[in-house]
């Protein structure tokens, strides 16, 4: 088994992130959506097929906020299950994508991008043990 680059590694979870970054903007959405009918004056006769594809779009859109929540959960989990130092590098170059020289005032170039690769190895692991379960 070959062994995974560092680029690779950031691409990966660039992309991890990229997907939590939507899930939330989505759960957003949903929450923001009235998931109630409206009653439309101007509609002249009802269609049964009309209330029961509004039904439909209801219960899909909860199924879908529920799987929303969820994997944003799962992903702050994660998160919390990490060493303090490898939380902070992982929230400031992929969660909220600071300033490229943040790590400056912690750490020499050396000592950053040692902790960053173990960092970016650690959130890897957990989230391969959770798709495994």
């Amino acid at each position: 088994m070959k062994a995974i680059t560092y680029k690779e590694k950031k691409e990966e979870l660039e992309k991890i992130f990229r997907g939590y970054h939507q899930a939330q903007m989505k759960l957003q959405y949903l929450k923001e959506k009235s998931y109630y009918p409206s009653i439309q004056m101007d509609t002249i006769r009802e269609r049964k097929s009309y209330y029961q594809d509004k039904g439909t779009q209801w219960i899909d859109s909860l199924y879908s906020k529920e799987e929303l929540e969820k994997a944003i959960q799962s992903y702050e989990f994660i998160l919390s299950c990490l060493s303090e130092e490898s939380r902070r590098i992982i929230e400031k170059d992929f969660l909220y994508k600071d300033k490229k020289d943040w790590w400056v005032l912690y750490y020499s170039r050396s000592t950053y991008y040692r902790l960053k690769t173990r960092a970016m190895e650690e959130i890897l692991y957990y989230f391969n043990c959770l798709e495994r379960s």
